[in-house]
């Protein structure tokens, strides 16, 4: 029996691309594979395979009549291959180029690796629809350094990329894919809980961008699809800190006053879309749950919370509040003061000026983040919960007297 097995879902795409695809898995220069093609709810491209593969004794072809999207296509694949004990396992998409040492290489790698071991990858060149290259040699060395991280980067943001190949006995212990947008990402997320990583600085494959077709696509084409997709990405980084008990960083708290859902509603948006994810988000509402409801209703986020203090003062709803927050670092937003840039929190972070034993807060002063011992901004400052509470407690009494 073959040594590794490949998945191919195929759904509508075009027929050039797919036969590219396909010819530059079967010309692979390792041959110990088997190439399985599952042709999810498009049965009417059954003939186009056939002439694709050419009788080729290594693939397999199975087909159901429904789409039933990447996941569960990549899921079916994987049991069939799982059942017949393949050790070793990837997919391939239908729009990207396989260089001939696709394979070779990440499977040479895996046999030499550590048991531990159960996920290979590599680098990848990216292309453009009508295949010229997408990118210059020093976004290439960026990318190459971006991957070549720990495993635990992950959570950090997707290092892994389109060429690797699994570890089967990993494959098992973890509950397939899941996700719509994220399959993989979520995929390598649960793996790694289990598993670790080794990565090959070398581009194995062309990663074909805008093709019309691909998934990443309709994504960056259809504002509903991106927010299904970033929902999907934090559902599965609150899931992973909760699985490996990680405590939160920092707890961003976003007031939102009467009268505002259209602007809250987009500043919330910056901050839920924060790259950097580990922390809660209250919601401090000092409006009726009518129109809370009207400004979350397209983020399903499991770290969101919202907390009412109807017809009380900011300052009132901001002390109760940070009275249950769960991190030693907070950071209060409204719909003035919620930044658009996504890194804006993650440079706070990387400052390595959150140390509540030297700072009290950090703000961003131009381009730069600035640690002080005392606070003066309430908003967009990162602040130790308990300054946090002293100012606002300060900024109460002076409104009573």
């Amino acid at each position: 029996m073959a040594k590794v097995g490949v998945v191919m879902p195929v759904y509508y795409q075009e027929e050039s691309y797919i036969r590219l695809a396909i010819q530059t898995v079967l010309d692979q220069s390792y041959r110990n594979f088997t190439f399985l093609i599952v042709i999810d709810g498009a049965p009417d491209l059954l003939p186009l395979i056939q002439s694709c593969i050419g009788g080729d004794p290594r693939v397999m072809i199975v087909s159901y009549p429904v789409n039933q999207g990447v996941a569960f296509a990549l899921n079916y694949g994987f049991e069939i291959l799982m059942d017949q004990g393949y050790e070793y396992l990837t997919w391939v998409s239908t729009d990207n180029i396989y260089y001939r040492q696709f394979l070779a290489t990440l499977v040479n790698t895996m046999d030499r690796a550590d048991r531990k071991v159960g996920i290979v990858y590599s680098s990848f060149n990216q292309i453009f629809e009508n295949g010229k290259p997408a990118h210059t040699t020093d976004f290439l060395r960026t990318l190459r350094s971006w991957q070549n991280r720990p495993k635990e980067a992950l959570l950090d943001g997707c290092i892994i990329g389109p060429a690797f190949i699994h570890r089967a006995e990993y494959c098992r212990l973890v509950d397939g894919y899941r996700f719509k947008y994220i399959q993989d990402y979520d995929y390598w997320l649960r793996m790694t809980d289990i598993c670790d990583i080794k990565y090959v600085p070398t581009e194995l494959m062309d990663y074909r961008i805008n093709s019309p077709f691909s998934l990443s696509t309709h994504i960056a084409n259809d504002v509903t699809k991106h927010r299904l997709c970033w929902n999907e990405v934090h559902r599965a980084h609150y899931e992973t800190r909760q699985r490996r008990g990680m405590p939160i960083l920092f707890s961003a708290l976003f007031v939102v006053k009467p009268g505002e859902v259209a602007r809250a509603h987009s500043m919330l948006g910056n901050i839920i879309d924060q790259y950097e994810t580990n922390c809660e988000i209250i919601v401090v509402s000092l409006t009726t749950q009518k129109e809370i409801e009207e400004i979350i209703e397209p983020f399903h986020d499991p770290r969101v919370r919202i907390l009412y203090y109807i017809n009380h003062s900011i300052n009132y709803a901001l002390m109760k509040a940070l009275w249950r927050a769960r991190a030693d670092w907070c950071i209060v937003f409204d719909s003035e003061h919620a930044p658009p840039d996504p890194t804006f929190t993650r440079r706070m972070k990387e400052s390595n000026l959150m140390d509540a034993g030297r700072n009290a807060s950090i703000s961003q002063v131009t381009d730069k983040m600035i640690a002080s011992n005392t606070i003066t901004n309430l908003y967009e400052t990162m602040t130790v919960r308990s300054t946090m509470i002293s100012f606002v407690q300060g900024a109460l009494q002076h409104a009573l007297n």
